[in-house]
């Protein structure tokens, strides 16, 4: 009874810091605490963060041609290292490419290539600071009790929403607080260990993953609209479980078999007793107990991390930039979708209308177009649609990868369905939060 009580209480507490360390402004300065970090480590490393970015790529570079390439035994025999480094010919590819737009920007005078490239350079130096100050704060909102109580509350009514198990709200939560990847991750395990059907399995990852709280706030810090945060947070989930609740009612969602991995049967229910208080502080004190709290571990882990992505943004943004300003290739592509969002009152819809291909290389390349909008509520309604389409290259490749839950073609169905629904949900909803 003594460690129970001690565990809530340091559950509680320790989110409670968490929350308002996210979420409550600092008085005289509006804006909270984490913000104001991240804002001040960024003027601090300004003048250098350019080379801060080309020191990270050149190590990533030489760290994937020793793993991928030469196997180095000291890579091999760490799983950390070997994960991010060892057999990746595409991360390999990802770095030469980038490695090649940072020492031009630096070194060459290929104009062309460097003033495309300008803006994505403080993107993804300013990504560095954000994630390293996000890992040393989040988990003290993901990682001690949060999920477990929200769980209790959210479970009954996951089944009449979303058609799946209410234990499908972990994976929600998870995305939500942690990362859409380490969910779509737990989501392919539990479908081969049969707690999932493929209907279900499928729902989860395609329907009930919300960008996390961290990268939502990066992707509206590059945008300049941080101070709006927690409402556009609000916002973006209530956009999100619109757009969900109509998709797994239609197709190809509808008609998708409700079988299970290797012909396992149905799990059996589960059985809960006590009180949903009681049953949520609980949980809440088993995970705080059996939690600790890692700076240096959390730095190390988010650094290789940020392999996976940071590269990709700046080779293959690059890329996307100098297709969107020599050609009209991705614009005659999107053309039909600037349309549609031109019919629901964004102006901009055909200027805009490229995120619907940039969302597939990165979460954060949307920005890239936003950051030239001056109108706040556009740049804030096709964040919404286009955060919410849930379809980011890592996650799609990992639930691709998990045989026989799903195809890409069934993924793409939803993916168009989703982009569809996604304009007049975020229009019809934006007045009700801003």
């Amino acid at each position: 009874m003594k460690d129970s009580k001690k565990g809530v209480a340091k559950s509680l507490l320790l989110t409670l810091l968490g929350g308002v360390l996210f979420l409550v402004k600092i008085p005289g300065l509006e804006s909270s605490v984490f913000v104001f970090l991240v804002d001040e480590v960024e003027r601090i490393l300004a003048p250098v963060l350019v080379y801060v970015l080309f020191a990270f790529i050149l190590s990533a570079f030489l760290g994937t041609i020793l793993g991928t390439v030469f196997r180095l035994p000291f890579i091999m025999k760490s799983p950390r290292l070997k994960k991010t480094f060892a057999g990746r010919k595409m991360q390999l590819v990802t770095l030469t490419v980038a490695s090649f737009v940072m020492v031009s920007y630096l070194f060459l005078p290929l104009d062309f290539l460097n003033q495309e490239s300008a803006a994505l350079m403080s993107i993804c130096g300013n990504m560095i600071v954000f994630m390293l100050i996000a890992k040393m704060i989040l988990p003290l909102v993901s990682d001690y009790g949060l999920a477990e109580i929200l769980e209790v509350y959210l479970r009954p009514v996951m089944k009449p929403l979303l058609k799946v198990p209410g234990s499908a709200v972990i994976s929600l939560l998870t995305s939500m607080l942690v990362s859409v990847t380490v969910a779509v991750v737990a989501v392919t395990e539990q479908f081969r260990k049969a707690v999932y059907n493929k209907k279900e399995a499928v729902i989860i990852v395609s329907c009930m993953t919300i960008p996390s709280m961290p990268f939502t706030m990066l992707v509206l810090g590059v945008v300049g609209r941080m101070d709006v945060f927690g409402k556009f947070y609000l916002y973006l989930g209530a956009v999100c479980l619109l757009v969900s609740v109509i998709t797994v009612r239609l197709l190809p969602v509808r008609r998708m078999p409700e079988t299970y991995y290797g012909d396992a049967s149905a799990p059996s229910l589960e059985v809960q007793s006590g009180s949903r208080w009681k049953r949520a502080m609980e949980g809440a004190s088993r995970k705080a107990l059996a939690t600790r709290y890692h700076p240096v571990d959390n730095a190390v882990s988010i650094t290789l991390n940020m392999v996976s992505f940071i590269p990709y943004t700046l080779a293959w943004g690059t890329l996307m930039k100098l297709l969107l300003a020599y050609t009209d290739l991705v614009t005659i592509l999107t053309y039909p979708y600037g349309l549609w969002l031109k019919l629901f009152g964004i102006e901009e819809g055909i200027q805009l209308a490229p995120v619907l291909v940039l969302n597939f290389i990165d979460v954060v390349m949307p920005t890239v177009l936003l950051t030239d909008v001056g109108h706040t509520e556009t740049v804030l309604k096709v964040l919404c649609m286009t955060l919410g389409e849930m379809v980011y290259t890592a996650p799609l490749l990992i639930a691709l990868a998990a045989g026989g839950m799903t195809r890409l073609k069934e993924q793409m169905g939803i993916w168009l369905v989703r982009a569809v629904l996604l304009v007049p949900a975020a229009v019809l909803l934006y007045p009700v939060f801003f």
